[in-house]
Formats: C-alpha cells, structure tokens, sequence
C-alpha cells in the first residue's frame, strides 16, 4: 500500500513531465521546419495535443518555449567524444564529423542559439539560467577531456585545462557565428585545429619528430 500511495503522488509530477516534454518537442519541430520566428502557442499547441492555456501554464512566454526547446535539443543531440573505459576520450576525426553535421543539420537551432546567448547576458532572462547550466556542464567534459589528454600525452602538461576547456568553448562560439555568415566555412576542420593549438598538440608532435634520430637539433 505504501508503494501504491508513491505512485499516486508520483502520478501527476509524471504527467506534467511528459507533457512538458511534449510541447519542447513541438517547439522544437517548429524550428526546424520554420525557424524560432515561426512559433506561435497556436500551433505549439496543436502539434503537442494541448490546449494554449496549457501551454501558458508550463511555459509562460515565447522565451520560455524556445529555451526549453534548445534543452531538449541538447538532450538529443549526438556526443562530441566516445566513451572509452570509465573516462571520455576526445576523438578529433569523430568531433570534426559531429561538429559539421550539427552546422549542417540544425542551422534553425544554431541561429536560435546564438540570439538566446546574447540576451542571456539579461539576468532576469529565461535563458541566463539555461546557458549558465550549459556552459558548466561543458566546461565539466571539456576540462576532462583534456586533463585526459595531457595524461596521454597529447596535451600541453603544463596547462590548466578548465581554462583551456573555457577557452575550447569560446572559439565553438565564434566558428558558430562564422559558419551561420558563411555557408562555405569548414567549422569543422577550423574547430579540430583550435583544439590542436589551444591544447598544444601541434607542439608536442613537433617536439616528437626532432627528438627522432637523425632529426634533432
């Protein structure tokens, strides 16, 4: 009986999680299909099966609507890294791939990204909350990723590398912005080798190919 009693009180924090879910969904098909402009509570509505006060009640502004869809989004969209043992493994050739296919696939979600990044710096805004939330869990993998990599040797030892995770995400953010201005820009290629310079990759293999025989000093 005592478990019955928690699945009742569990019921309707269920039914309002899925149906949140739901109209993030429907939000986030309106922006693929028409872009962050096009969504209205109307049609939100209709595509998730709710009613707009429904809607209003779960999320009270269009604001409101377009951040939970970009949470979603983030839910669903592909690792940039592999998991390797009990520890994530930056692959550069797996990140180069999934970084085009996310400029490629979701330019709608990148464009709605990078207008929710600027008024997040409002504090009272929806997303300032959202993106603080995203950024420390990107500087928590990045910063692993490339603690992982000094201890492999692929990484500058002396470097601190939350820094340079911040330092990783900074330059996403710019070649985001490149990209979405220039249709031909190779975010991908650029993104690897930022990651290579800021993590002092490309010095390490140097310093490698003098200390060979024959090739030193």
């Amino acid at each position: 009986m005592e478990a019955a009693a928690r699945s009742r009180k569990r019921g309707p924090y269920q039914r309002s999680h899925e149906r949140r879910e739901r109209i993030a969904l429907a939000v986030l098909r309106l922006i693929d299909e028409r872009g962050h402009e096009g969504v209205t509570t109307s049609l939100v509505a209709a595509l998730s099966d709710s009613s707009e006060p429904t809607v209003l009640y779960h999320f009270p502004t269009k604001d409101h609507l377009l951040v939970a869809a970009l949470d979603r989004s983030d839910d669903l969209e592909l690792d940039l890294a592999t998991v390797g043992g009990e520890e994530l493994t930056l692959n550069l050739d797996a990140l180069r791939t999934a970084a085009d296919a996310a400029v490629s696939a979701h330019e709608r979600r990148l464009r709605l990204f990078v207008m929710l990044r600027g008024q997040a710096a409002t504090p009272d805004h929806p997303a300032a909350e959202y993106f603080a939330r995203r950024t420390g869990r990107a500087m928590d993998v990045w910063t692993g990723l490339i603690s992982k990599r000094q201890r492999d040797g692929l990484a500058h030892p002396g470097l601190d590398a939350r820094e340079t995770a911040r330092q990783v995400l900074a330059l996403w953010d710019g070649l985001v912005l490149a990209r979405l201005g220039d249709p031909d820009f190779d975010c991908g290629r650029a993104l690897v080798d930022g990651v290579r310079r800021l993590t002092g990759q490309n010095w390490i293999e140097g310093l490698a190919v003098l200390n060979q025989p024959g090739n030193g000093l």
